[in-house]
């Protein structure tokens, strides 16, 4: 992973807790879900979609930087949407075949996961835009 979007503990406390904020979340709903009596599997399912979604936007990242500006846009659009498809339509196929319960619980525990991760991923790139002087800036010499 490049140190400059996942800092480590050795970069500050702030940049590694938002670039953990995902996986922390995700830990923390495993206790809750199962004091609230919701189903394992669902937890199981839920931190599951949320890895191979995160994963699968890691990967379509790197593809589009070999990319043009404009095909980068593309692909993370249609990355984007594809994605949030495919995780409604295995969420909706389980809660028709398999277990409403594992269904509902995989589907709030994915959206907690996925969006403290995209919140975090926000803090690091507004925290990276401070550090990096604007295009064409000018310093007082």
């Amino acid at each position: 992973m490049n140190s400059g979007v996942y800092p480590s503990p050795k970069e500050g406390a702030l940049p590694f807790i938002a670039a953990v904020l995902g996986t922390v979340v995700a830990v923390v709903a495993l206790p809750i879900v199962l004091l609230a009596g919701g189903p394992f599997s669902g937890w199981l399912m839920g931190i599951g979609l949320w890895l191979g979604n995160w994963s699968l936007s890691l990967f379509t990242s790197k593809v589009s930087l070999s990319t043009s500006p404009t095909a980068a846009v593309g692909v993370a659009g249609i990355s984007l949407m594809a994605r949030a498809w495919i995780t409604a339509i295995i969420l909706f196929v389980v809660a028709l075949r398999v277990s409403e319960a594992m269904a509902i619980t995989a589907a709030f525990v994915f959206l907690a996961a996925f969006t403290f991760d995209l919140m975090g991923r926000a803090l690091l790139f507004a925290m990276n835009e401070r550090k990096t002087p604007p295009t064409g800036a000018t310093t007082d010499s």
